[in-house]
């Protein structure tokens, strides 16, 4: 696996692959998200606009602790997922994750991206903030287990 350049030498970030997958929904289901499944990574992989990135612990680089999944489509990155695992959270990970898929996306062309994030989540909205998003719409009854309006959010790249 190719490791992609950070300054951290508690975590590195790395492009997901085939093997990590059922880490990767493993990882996604304990945050509470939706997820495509390891079938639907599996095809994502496959596609050249896809940007798909896992940070993974030193001591077991085969057991992912956080995890970016979106898509370049012209020139806008559609952020799906962002997580980190609940025992690895403030220390980075996911702030380093979304701004080296930021990195990458412009590197493909892309100048904006977008995102959806559950209405009822402070912490994420907060998150997102802090990273220049602003919100740019309301997708009522976006979200249905548990229901929930989704904040569509922007930021230039």
């Amino acid at each position: 696996m190719t490791e992609i350049e950070t300054p951290r030498a508690d975590f590195s970030i790395a492009p997901m692959t085939i093997d990590l997958l059922p880490a990767v929904v493993a990882l996604e289901e304990s945050c509470g998200l939706n997820s495509r499944g390891v079938d639907g990574y599996r095809k994502m992989l496959s596609n050249p606009g896809s940007i798909l990135l896992v940070a993974l612990p030193p001591i077991d680089p085969i057991s992912p602790i956080g995890l970016f999944s979106g898509i370049v489509v012209v020139d806008e990155l559609q952020i799906d997922n962002l997580a980190v695992s609940e025992r690895w959270r403030s220390k980075g990970i996911g702030r380093t994750l979304l701004r080296v898929a930021l990195t990458v996306a412009a590197g493909r062309g892309a100048r904006v991206a977008t995102l959806e994030v559950r209405s009822a989540n402070p912490a994420a909205r907060a998150f997102y903030e802090k990273e220049r998003f602003t919100r740019v719409g309301l997708r009522k009854r976006y979200y249905a287990d548990p229901p929930d309006d989704a904040f569509l959010l922007s930021r230039e790249i």
